[in-house]
């Protein structure tokens, strides 16, 4: 497969050959992607969530991947790199039969896969109270607008302050639930992406 990359000077765009994924992999992505529709009855805002959910873990597999064929890698590291893939892979097929019962029965599968779509919806959103809010860049307005300028800085009052702590604590913990909940189950439950 050919992908551009451009680099942030004006020098023409280079061709790079990345090698396609294994069959196994891409099926396995595939069947994932159908099953988590199905857990979802085919809702498309839970399943848009479910799969922007998932997206990361197979992100993460896919550099092993790469990392496993490139020649440079150590031995050492390609060997702990596989172990990892053949966990991950057994993980990610304990995880299937979760989303096909969660597909078939209105039971605590189906509840775990709800709860999921909508904590990631409730949080898609939030921001950091802590932080004064950033206005986006407007086009029409000339660089030294008025509305560019630093403004004094207002010292954070003591609530606001320890809202953002919460803010940046409440991600670690839910994480840390999320990871016995897997290293318990075998299972994997996607990892989120907070944009900051």
């Amino acid at each position: 497969m050919l992908f551009r990359t451009y680099s942030s000077s004006h020098v023409p765009a280079k061709l790079v050959y990345t090698p396609p994924l294994l069959p196994s992999f891409r099926s396995l992505y595939r069947l994932f992607l159908r099953a988590t529709s199905a857990s979802v009855l085919a809702h498309p805002d839970a399943t848009a969530t479910l799969r922007k959910l998932w997206r990361p873990v197979f992100d993460e597999a896919v550099r092993a991947i790469r990392r496993i064929d490139d020649d440079s890698t150590p031995a050492s590291r390609r060997e702990i790199l596989t172990r990892w893939y053949y966990r991950w892979e057994r993980r990610v097929d304990n995880t299937i039969p979760l989303l096909y019962s969660s597909a078939v029965s209105r039971g605590l599968p189906h509840r775990l896969t709800q709860n999921l779509s909508q904590i990631i919806r409730a949080n898609e959103n939030l921001r950091d109270p802590s932080r004064p809010s950033q206005r986006p860049w407007r086009g029409q307005l000339s660089p030294d607008a008025p509305e560019y300028k630093r403004k004094p800085i207002k010292p954070i009052p003591a609530k606001q302050a320890e809202l953002g702590m919460q803010f940046r604590i409440a991600p670690r913990l839910l994480g840390e639930l999320v990871g016995m909940a897997e290293g318990w189950g075998g299972v994997t439950l996607g990892r989120t992406q907070r944009q900051r």
